[in-house]
């Protein structure tokens, strides 16, 4: 007996540059509606496995006109509830290929995102955020070269933690910056007390190095950086929006809300350079997070269909 197969289009965009073959590539997979309750969680799983890339976005197609598009994404092993990858990398999709002058904003299983196009012809996203700053610190010494330093751990959101760890110099980002100082996918509790007890204790923990650099001539604070979690990600969406959302509960609290915008370029050492664009706007007081503003472009690279 012949078995029916789905026939689903896919895109794979290249994220955080315009240049193809650069940044983080992203698979979309295009599910329509007669297909959405066919799609079990096991295939979703399957096909981002066959991609083995980072990150697949499964969009569901809705009716003309619909403010609101569902995605999943899944990693070459789970599906997690917010990236800033693929964020970015659907809405240039929706907005600048699709050209859908509809859709105000994508669902995620960490809710809501709104979208908006940006006039420099990126886009934007309002990222998901519950910035909680962990009370313990990663103290190492990395280098003989370098002392002992004590790096703060920062989560954007329950289940996706960060090691922020400065570096002094770009050759230090290239030596030093090569690894995560603390693996945990899922995080154990039992292997190190990094994170804070109770809800936090769960989830991704990857680490992010980083040097600043020079502001630019906007006044707008600079970074390189790599990120570690498994393996190096050439671009981060999660990990610059949590490094840009605790530098900005560093700066003087006479600044008020802001906001404090941040360019952030990874994945240069993986020749997949990656510009990443975060606006942080604090509350009232200055001491907690009001807004993060997550922005970047995208390029597609192929496109074809996946049966399943």
């Amino acid at each position: 007996m012949k078995t029916f197969a789905m026939k689903l289009s896919f895109v794979i965009l290249d994220v955080f540059t315009s240049t193809r073959y650069s940044g983080n590539p992203v698979a979309i997979v295009i599910i329509p509606s007669q297909y959405r309750a066919n799609l079990t969680q096991a295939q979703k799983q399957a096909i981002a496995t066959e991609f083995n890339i980072s990150e697949t976005v499964f969009l569901h197609e809705q009716d003309p006109g619909a403010g609101v598009i569902p995605i999943d994404i899944f990693t070459t092993i789970a599906e997690v509830p917010f990236a800033g990858h693929p964020t970015i990398g659907s809405t240039f999709f929706l907005l600048n290929y699709l050209r859908n002058k509809h859709v105000k904003s994508l669902l995620t299983k960490a809710g809501p995102i709104p979208i908006f196009p940006s006039d420099d012809g990126k886009v934007i996203a309002a990222i998901p955020h519950d910035i909680h700053v962990h009370a313990a610190k990663l103290v190492t010494t990395i280098s003989p070269d370098i002392k002992e330093t004590s790096y703060p751990v920062v989560s954007i959101v329950k289940g996706m933690a960060f090691i922020l760890a400065s570096l002094p110099d770009l050759g230090g980002l290239e030596k030093y910056g090569t690894c995560n100082l603390k693996p945990g996918y899922p995080y154990d509790p039992a292997a190190g007390g990094l994170m804070d007890a109770g809800p936090w204790c769960v989830g991704f923990t990857g680490t992010y190095w980083y040097v600043e650099l020079p502001r630019n001539d906007a006044g707008r604070r600079i970074f390189r950086t790599r990120m570690h979690g498994s393996r190096e990600d050439p671009a981060t969406g999660s990990a610059a929006s949590a490094l840009a959302g605790w530098l900005a509960l560093q700066e003087e609290k006479a600044l008020g809300k802001g906001p404090f915008e941040y360019i952030i370029t990874q994945g240069v050492e993986m020749r997949r350079e990656s510009v990443i664009g975060v606006c942080v706007t604090r509350n009232e007081s200055g001491d907690g997070v009001k807004e993060i503003m997550l922005s970047g472009s995208a390029v597609k690279v192929m496109e074809g269909a996946v049966e399943v």
